[in-house]
């Protein structure tokens, strides 16, 4: 609550500023506002994977150059016959990232970091996830701000209207920056609940990579042409292909966890039925053994009833003798 009250703070000044003084670039504001709550609300959720708070603070710092160089890196390979020179890729204040790039740079920072503190990556991944898919929800505001990456042209006048639609330059469009960012604050709240609710290592994880591959695979087929990423040389669409294999990494983690689980369960069930089977016939062979430690017990008291009226007959049987 400290967090969002600081930021409806700044956002006003901003709004001040970009109103009275000089142009405000909204989409790295919210760009680094991202990474900020990033921070504050992964060191909240580490304790829940067994790591420290501070955790966070050290991920940071790799995370976010590698991160930012990979959104890059991929947009400038997608779209290389944009740039003249080597200049121009690295002017990343003109613009031009993109979120799949974004991801692996951070993953790849994630990991070194992990290697060097000598902590587990999945569980970090676990930790991150949330607030990954809570940033994404929060950039893609920025393209509502600088009216980009919208969606079909809509010739309907019953559906020009937003949130369905957004206007750019007099036209109406699908507002497809919208739609994922309310699936996207829909998926943080998902992959919350995941990350307190159980403890198997990989889940939070592989659940972002099935949920947001899906949602994206969708929404990739509503935007407009020029928004679309073609890899080099090819007729195929960078972020599609991107998305089917997100999506089969996380459904086929997720499959391989529950069938896991299936399975453990099932050795636990007949381990425990194993162990009823030997408590029960432990105990239906206990009174036939006390059974005849009984007939035993009764038999001795037999013989040695009959010795002591043996022997009584014998004292009786002298004493006789001895008067007569």
């Amino acid at each position: 609550m400290i967090s969002l009250g600081v930021f409806a703070f700044v956002v006003l000044v901003l709004l001040i500023v970009d109103m009275l003084f000089l142009e405000v670039s909204w989409y790295g504001f919210l760009t680094g506002l991202a990474f900020l709550l990033a921070v504050v609300i992964s060191s909240e959720l580490m304790p829940e994977r067994g790591l420290k708070k501070d955790f966070s603070y050290d991920l940071i710092w790799w995370i976010f150059p590698l991160s930012i160089i990979g959104a890059r890196v991929a947009f400038v390979v997608n779209n290389i016959h944009l740039f003249d020179s080597f200049w121009e890729m690295c002017a990343i204040w003109n613009g031009g990232q993109s979120i799949y790039g974004g991801v692996i740079g951070g993953i790849v920072g994630l990991v070194i970091c992990c290697l060097i503190k000598k902590q587990n990556p999945i569980c970090a991944m676990d930790c991150v996830a949330p607030v990954l898919i809570l940033g994404q929800a929060i950039g893609r505001w920025g393209n509502f701000i600088n009216m980009e990456v919208y969606g079909w042209e809509i010739t309907n006048k019953a559906l020009q209207w937003f949130p369905f639609g957004v206007k750019v330059n007099g036209t109406w469009h699908l507002a497809t920056f919208f739609y994922e960012s309310v699936l996207d604050f829909a998926g943080f709240f998902l992959l919350l609940f995941l990350l307190r609710k159980t403890n198997k290592k990989g889940v939070v994880t592989l659940t972002w990579f099935a949920y947001y591959g899906f949602i994206r695979f969708f929404l990739e087929q509503l935007r407009e042409e020029k928004y679309i990423m073609y890899i080099p040389g090819t007729n195929l669409q960078w972020s599609t292909i991107t998305s089917i294999i997100m999506f089969s990494i996380g459904a086929i983690g997720l499959i391989a966890i529950l069938v896991k689980s299936i399975i453990d369960k099932k050795k636990g069930l007949s381990l425990e039925t194993s162990v009823s089977y030997a408590a029960e016939k432990t105990e239906q062979s206990k009174p036939e053994t006390e059974v005849k430690e009984n007939d035993l017990t009764e038999v001795e008291n037999k013989v040695e009833t009959k010795n002591k009226k043996s022997t009584k007959q014998n004292v009786e049987s002298k004493s006789k003798i001895t008067k007569k």
